[in-house]
This record gives C-alpha cells, structure tokens and sequence, in this order.
C-alpha cells in the first residue's frame, strides 16, 4: 500500500491543509486563498483542505467531502453542495 501511495503523489503533487486561514485577518486570507489557487493551478496539485469556513471551501471549489456526525459523507461537487445541502450543512449554516 505505501508503494502504491508513493507513486501516486508521485503523479500529482497534493496540498494537505489543515485550517490553514483560520489566525489570519480578511485581507490577508482572500491573498493566501488566491496563493493556494493559483499553486494548485500552476502545479495540478490536488488541495486537500480541512477547513471549518465554508466561504473557504466555496472559493477553492472543485469536490467537497463533508464529515458530520462522524462520518464523511460522498464527495460533491462544490457548488452542487451549497446549492442543495444535506441537513447537516443546513444546521451547520443555520
């Protein structure tokens, strides 16, 4: 299982992000949101972000796996996501 995990980040880099703008003042995230877009852009890194901000998760877009109760629910499409959320966003978003 590792030699297969090495040669797939060999394949593509990944970006592990753990809340990663959470100290940061507004100016200053919307400047680091953009930095890792355009890393990920550049690189076709894939970014694995745990984030507690759904504006963060918004702007980064692409597949959103969201754990409530536990659990991870299936990976979604970003925007799908917020457009029609399950009633753990709901609740979450209040």
């Amino acid at each position: 299982r590792a030699a297969l995990a090495r040669a797939l980040l060999r394949a593509r880099p990944v970006l592990l992000l753990d809340e990663p703008f959470a100290a940061l003042g507004p100016a200053l995230k919307v400047e680091m949101l953009a930095l890792v877009a355009e890393i990920a852009g550049e690189t076709g890194a894939m970014v694995l972000m745990v984030t507690h901000d759904p504006q963060d998760a918004r702007r980064l877009g692409g597949e959103t796996v969201l754990v409530a109760g536990g659990e991870a629910l299936p990976p979604r499409e970003t925007g799908a996501l917020f457009a029609d959320p399950p009633q753990a966003l709901r609740d979450y978003l209040g």
